[in-house]
Formats: structure tokens, C-alpha cells, sequence
């Protein structure tokens, strides 16, 4: 690993920018779906991992709880779940450049109890590419 005493787990700002907007968004994700939702390009989610254990580590992000999946093999595989603490909810309305009243909540309660729903919804939206809305508004926004 390549970090620092600030960053022990190596992540860039812009990892670390990434994480905290899709879960500004969506609340609560593996580091699985942050990864396609923001770098979809990239082999793994370790880059994204990383940035989250850095951002615990400065106390926007806390894992909770984690989420099942079957794997292609058919083998059962268990995700930690990222969400935002108070501070990260603030750190995510800067990124996102939007009010922290419009923001929602940090959604620890879903994360706690393995967010079955909310696991789905991401990647129900993950499934569906998004594009830039084209209404005008004050800030931008993104459709799906």
C-alpha cells in the first residue's frame, strides 16, 4: 500500500471526492456499485475501498453493516456497506455542490440492518445508464 500518515490507505482527492458524491446520492453502496457507479472502467473496487478507509478514518464514512450477494460462481460473498456520518453528509453536499437541508439523511439505520432495499435500488439505477438532466435549474442534476 502506498500511504501516507494522512492517507494510510494510498487514496487520491478524487477517490475520495468520488465515494463521498455517490453516496451523497445513493446513501448507501458496497464498494462494488461505488466503483461502477463513479469508475466504472477500473479492474476492482479496492481503489474505491481504500478511499473509503480513508474517509472512516477522518470520520465522513462508517461502515454499519454489510449486504450478501452471490458471486458468479453461485457462492454467497459478504460487502461491507458504506454511508455517510454527519460530517461526510457535509463533505458530500460541498462535492455535490448542493444544500446540506436538501441532502436527506446518512441512512445508518438501513445500513445496520444490511439495506436490502436500498442494495437493490443502487443497482436497479446502476442498470440504467444516466445522463445529464437538461431542465435548467440552479444547480446541476443528473436524470435517469
Amino acid at each position: 500500500m502506498g500511504g501516507t500518515k494522512r492517507r494510510p490507505y494510498g487514496s487520491t482527492a478524487r477517490t475520495r471526492q468520488m465515494v463521498l458524491a455517490a453516496l451523497g446520492v445513493v446513501k448507501v453502496a458496497t464498494a462494488g456499485q461505488i466503483r461502477q457507479m463513479m469508475c466504472p472502467g477500473t479492474a476492482g473496487a479496492q481503489t474505491v475501498r481504500n478511499g473509503c478507509l480513508d474517509l472512516g478514518r477522518d470520520g465522513l464514512v462508517e461502515s454499519l453493516g454489510s449486504a450478501g450477494r452471490t458471486n458468479a460462481n453461485g457462492h454467497l460473498v459478504s460487502e461491507k456497506l458504506w454511508n455517510l456520518t454527519g460530517p461526510g453528509l457535509e463533505a458530500a453536499a460541498a462535492v455535490l455542490d448542493r444544500p446540506v437541508r436538501e441532502m436527506g439523511g446518512t441512512a445508518r439505520g438501513a445500513a445496520r440492518s444490511g439495506a436490502k432495499h436500498a442494495v437493490k435500488v443502487t443497482d436497479t439505477l446502476l442498470w440504467r445508464p444516466v445522463r445529464p438532466c437538461l431542465r435548467p435549474r440552479r444547480t446541476p442534476r443528473w436524470c435517469g
